[in-house]
């Protein structure tokens, strides 16, 4: 045989072992899936992945005898597998059951149970040492399919039932308590509303709870990053535990809302711990990588008993006394009267959140617009216009917005409202031609204060700009004076960011707050709106012309153009104009219309 003869049967011989080999794998795999739940031979890997999840294995052949143990079942025996090879099973595995005993529900391992398929029981093993441990375990068949039952060999599985009894311990816990802080999430907190309310019924017991969220924690986030935001929630929630008696009990309901029920105190004792937790507060400066932050809360305090019958209606109430304190200040605390005339309003706007919320849903809030006007008329800069709502009747009528808009403000919706305005709005806008949106020269859109401090406006803007694809340098948001320097670090970040885009601003009603004007040179505004009051009457008033003209000045100084509002009269706009002002709004140029109406203006010069 020539060495070319060699090469040409060698593939035969090398296809021929393939084919042997392959028929040995193919016959090792239909054993393997006509096994139980674990193959006779052992599995290394398995093995050791159940060691990890605490389950130990023990097998035995026909005869009784362990051919099979792994570290788990070392460790609770307490007997070493090399002694005990091929000794009786019994030797090892000593139980005697619990009477009466108790089934378990068969799980998959990844849960922490014995394998799928396999009913348990809970017994007590004697390990080596004498010492007696409590178990779970399930017995099955070890072998293959073709084994004869007199040849098939026994498998048990346990696990220490005290290691159950501890996941279960902190399953528990994770389902009870906030993760971050340790306090009691709103579920449990709840649970003990309701033991303090039975308590009052039977026992006349009063008690109190303090509803508060923190001032400015979104500028914490915002300008630190979240793990600065959770060291100050950690930080808070270790001051409720130096505060709080061994009854109390605290949770964190929210975000950056906490809750504490302050047990069998009344209304007076009550107020002390709050004014305690206030001052240790106020005194404290958080600070982070050289950034330093105030703590202040506004704080809600209800004192209850058995005229409340669930713990909804506590927790409501508390809710409502601390938008009260929030609503007339930072750090503040409000306590909650039922007789009270503010608490009754509030109620009262509770009951209109679900009015809002139908009116959104059912497309009920409609959008209009009211033009404004260059001064001098001659100077046409396209079209500019701001955006206002007006709201549909019950049978169809237009209506006034002030209800509704008092109500959301009220019932803390206001930033629903508006986000469902700048999307209507953008949407509308994205809409139109390009070449008749290239003849808009300002949008305004309004932004309540209640919105500036929701988390995620940010977001929310850049997403809609982004999703109808309006240029930014289009759209103007309003904000109030009275809502910009209230919020005056969380406005400016806002504005720097949106403004990087090109969006632009406008400090609305300017006058009608106690503002400096010192304050308009921090943020970056591009409008100043003079509140109407002074525009109506700077005719007759020589203060309110005054006014009027202070703002145009130093306006003028930083660059900011001036818009008057409520221009009513041609007299008005002669002196407006004579005075310097940029831009006049009010019925002299018309009442507000549908937003289709005025966005119909948008058209080519000579393009009808």
């Amino acid at each position: 045989m020539t060495s070319s003869d060699t090469k040409n049967d060698l593939p035969e011989e090398i296809e021929a072992d393939l084919e042997e080999d392959d028929e040995e794998e193919r016959r090792d795999t239909r054993e393997w899936r006509t096994r139980s739940w674990l193959p006779k031979a052992p599995l290394f890997g398995l093995d050791a992945s159940l060691s990890e999840l605490g389950v130990a294995i023990l097998e035995a052949d026909a005869e009784g005898r362990i051919v099979r143990m792994n570290a788990t079942a070392e460790r609770l025996t307490g007997e070493s597998f090399e002694d005990k090879r091929g000794a009786p099973i019994d030797e090892v595995f000593r139980v005697r059951p619990v009477s009466p005993p108790t089934p378990f529900p068969s799980e998959g391992p990844t849960s922490g149970q014995l394998p799928a398929g396999l009913h348990g029981h809970t017994a007590l093993l004697e390990r080596k040492d004498g010492q007696i441990v409590a178990i779970r375990h399930a017995t099955g068949i070890a072998g293959t399919a073709e084994s004869t039952p007199e040849r098939a060999g026994k498998l048990v599985v346990f696990r220490d039932a005290n290691v159950e009894q501890l996941l279960s311990l902190q399953i528990a816990r994770q389902a009870r308590y906030d993760a971050l802080t340790g306090l009691l999430n709103r579920h449990a907190f709840a649970e003990r509303i309701e033991h303090a309310l039975a308590q009052s019924r039977e026992r006349g017991v009063r008690h109190a709870i303090v509803y508060f969220d923190l001032d400015r924690f979104r500028l914490v986030n915002t300008t630190c990053g979240h793990d600065a935001g959770d060291d100050l929630l950690q930080w808070v929630a270790t001051r409720l535990h130096e505060i709080m008696g061994p009854q109390d009990a605290a949770g964190r309901i929210g975000g950056d809302e906490f809750v504490v029920l302050l047990h069998g105190r009344d209304t007076l004792e009550a107020e002390q711990v709050v004014r305690k937790l206030q001052r240790t507060l106020h005194e404290f400066r958080f600070g982070w990588q050289k950034k330093t932050f105030p703590v202040e809360a506004s704080m809600g305090l209800v004192p209850f008993g058995a005229e409340f019958h669930r713990a909804a209606e506590v927790l409501g109430a508390a809710d409502q006394a601390c938008r009260l304190a929030k609503d007339s200040g930072r750090g503040r605390l409000q306590i909650y009267m039922n007789d009270d005339q503010d608490m009754a309003r509030s109620r009262r706007a509770m009951q209109w959140v679900a009015s809002i919320q139908r009116h959104l849903a059912d497309g009920r809030l409609r959008l209009f617009a009211q033009e404004i006007h260059a001064l001098p008329p001659t100077k046409r800069r396209g079209l500019h216009f701001e955006v206002l709502v007006r709201v549909v009747g019950d049978e169809g009528q237009l209506e006034s917005p002030v209800g509704i808009i008092q109500a959301a403000e009220d019932s803390r919706m206001m930033d629903e409202i508006d986000r469902y305005v700048v999307q209507r709005t953008l949407a509308t806008l994205g809409a139109l031609p390009k070449e008749h949106l290239k003849n808009l020269h300002t949008c305004a859109i309004n932004l309540s204060a209640l919105s500036l401090l929701r988390e995620g406006l940010l977001d929310f803007l850049v997403e809609q700009l982004g999703k109808y694809k309006v240029p930014a340098t289009k759209i103007c948001f309003e904000i109030t004076e009275t809502a910009a320097f209230a919020n005056l670090q969380e406005v400016l970040w806002m504005m720097q960011e949106l403004g990087a885009m090109g969006c632009r601003f406008a400090i609305d009603d300017f006058g009608s707050g106690h503002a400096s004007y010192g304050y308009l040179e921090s943020l970056p505004v591009d409008y100043v709106k003079i509140d109407g009051m002074f525009v109506r009457s700077m005719l007759d008033s020589p203060l309110h012309r005054a006014i009027v003209e202070s703002v145009q000045r130093i306006g003028g100084m930083l660059g900011i153009e001036t818009v008057a509002e409520s221009v009513e009269t041609q007299p008005m706009a002669d002196m407006l104009s004579n005075m310097g002002i940029h831009y006049a709004q009010g019925w002299l140029y018309g009442k507000p219309k549908p937003i289709s109406d005025v966005l119909a203006t948008l058209v080519l010069p000579g393009g009808k």
